[in-house]
């Protein structure tokens, strides 16, 4: 959501939290999950966690639904107030947003499957003001500097669209366009219009 919130808005079939955990936390907190009905690998949790990915992605035993646990183990957990559906909610700062989605781009092989995070990370580059000088410093020693250099240059040209739709997409974005055509939608470019649109 905190994608969809800074940058441009998009489905998902995934939600993301981000959870403040210690060592000792993290057994509690996998059999909570595992009573929920998520799935459970805690050999490949903790072989992730242990190479320093800190993203834990479970899914629902039931649907096609997932959700990603971003661990931060730092003294404060940053946060920015915003609002949905007209409440209260508190989103990831815009550069760890960025810097989380290089490290999922770094670690997606093969790269071309990333294609939603550097989406992601062109559109909240184009709508959201951001410390780009914290992004490049961190993405440095994170070593996804390349990955970053490369977005950025995506991001600065305005003319460039930020991703190819592939030939199936667009022959049935035009069978449906009749269908579609005398509908009204609401559409938001930017992080006002989205809380406009959620509120109203």
């Amino acid at each position: 959501m905190a994608a969809s919130y800074y940058g441009r808005p998009r489905t998902t079939i995934d939600v993301d939290f981000i959870v403040k955990l210690s060592n000792e936390d993290l057994e509690e907190l996998l059999d909570r999950l595992a009573r929920f009905g998520l799935k459970i690998d805690r050999a490949r949790i903790k072989r992730q966690l242990s190479s320093g990915y800190n993203i834990i992605s479970l899914e629902d035993k039931d649907s096609e639904n997932r959700v990603d646990l971003i661990i931060e183990r730092g003294e404060r957990l940053e946060r920015h107030q915003g609002r949905a559906l007209g409440l209260r909610s508190y989103y990831q700062p815009p550069e760890l947003l960025i810097l989380s989605k290089l490290r999922m781009i770094k670690a997606t092989v093969p790269r071309e499957r990333s294609q939603k995070d550097k989406d992601d990370v062109v559109a909240i580059l184009r709508f959201t003001r951001v410390n780009r000088r914290r992004i490049l410093d961190q993405a440095k020693r994170e070593g996804t500097l390349e990955i970053l250099r490369d977005i950025f240059s995506a991001a600065e040209k305005p003319g460039r669209p930020i991703s190819q739709l592939g030939k199936k997409t667009v022959k049935r974005l035009k069978r449906r366009s009749k269908q579609f055509g005398k509908r009204q939608y609401k559409v938001a470019s930017n992080r006002k219009d989205v809380d406009r649109i959620l509120s109203g």
